[in-house]
């Protein structure tokens, strides 16, 4: 940031007056807090508000208000405080939804130098219980091309494959000790699970294969685990028998048929890939989630 400290002029008894004022709104309220600012001064430090500011007859007004959704107050003002010369410590961004959100601000307003060093920062920060739902949502507000998405699902994956092992039971214990799941944010932690299961093992490229452990369950266990499976992840109540049902007669559709333990045919030419039984359990799972929700 080349541009002099000009903090002073954000002081309640600065005798420059405020044209621009951003009403933040946290996640957790929908009260905004108004954060005024100067638009001479946020254009000097960054390429979009000067083309928002002056570059555009809606802005030219003196008194122009910027909604800022989903954002917390005090990570706002470190954002805003910078953009008026003060240094940003990236350590005092102490977990990943104050990271995110500063990620988020250096994004949307192109300051390059920063968002490098948040996304650094990003990458050294784990996931744990504590924190592992809201990372999930987090994923799920990200931009389907996204620097931040690949980082924060990389933490999620190194995180499964280091806990979960990939059998329902054993992913419907996983899923009662990280309750307070939604509807969508289990949905996304299937299709992460997925992708997980689905690597190829030793031998076959670089990355390994995480194994279903344990002889097939029956359908009465099955019946049990999925529907643990769903109470702990807040499936809507009124569609979890439905969805159970669903799930239990695909599952014996797939005995009957044969399909649990054989390579699934193509045509001569262009073979199908093979899908493993427990990945298609999941998909399948998670398919029928997204029709019901």
């Amino acid at each position: 940031m080349s541009q002099s400290n000009l903090l002073h002029f954000l002081a309640p008894n600065s005798r420059l007056p405020t044209d621009v004022t951003f009403q933040v709104i946290p996640s957790s309220s929908t009260t905004p807090v108004s954060v005024p600012a100067h638009k001479c001064f946020l254009a000097t430090a960054s390429s979009v508000f000067d083309k928002m500011f002056f570059e555009s007859d809606k802005s030219r007004g003196q008194g122009m208000v910027i909604e800022v959704k989903n954002m917390e107050e005090d990570v706002f003002r470190m954002f805003l405080n910078h953009m008026y010369g003060k240094d940003l410590v990236v350590e005092e961004l102490h977990d990943v939804p104050s990271t995110f959100g500063m990620f988020q601000l250096t994004e949307k307003y192109d300051i390059v130098e920063l968002k490098e060093k948040i996304l650094a920062r990003m990458k050294s920060l784990t996931v744990d219980k504590g924190n592992f739902v809201t990372i999930v949502n987090l994923v799920g507000q990200c931009e389907e091309h996204s620097e931040v998405k690949d980082v924060l699902q990389s933490m999620v994956f190194s995180y499964l494959q280091d806990n979960l092992g990939m059998s329902l039971g054993t992913l419907t214990m996983f899923m009662t000790e990280h309750g307070g799941m939604d509807g969508q944010a289990m949905v996304s932690v299937l299709g992460m699970v997925g992708k997980v299961v689905g690597k190829v093992s030793g031998g076959k490229g670089d990355s390994n294969e995480v194994e279903m452990q344990g002889p097939p369950a029956s359908s009465q266990s099955r019946r049990e685990i999925v529907m643990e499976f769903l109470k702990f992840s807040n499936f809507p109540g009124d569609k979890l028998e439905k969805m159970v049902d669903m799930f239990i007669n695909r599952m014996e559709d797939m005995v009957i048929n044969g399909m649990e333990d054989k390579v699934i045919k193509g045509t001569e030419d262009k073979p199908l890939p093979y899908i493993p039984p427990h990945k298609r359990q999941i998909e399948s799972v998670e398919i029928k989630i997204k029709s019901l929700l």
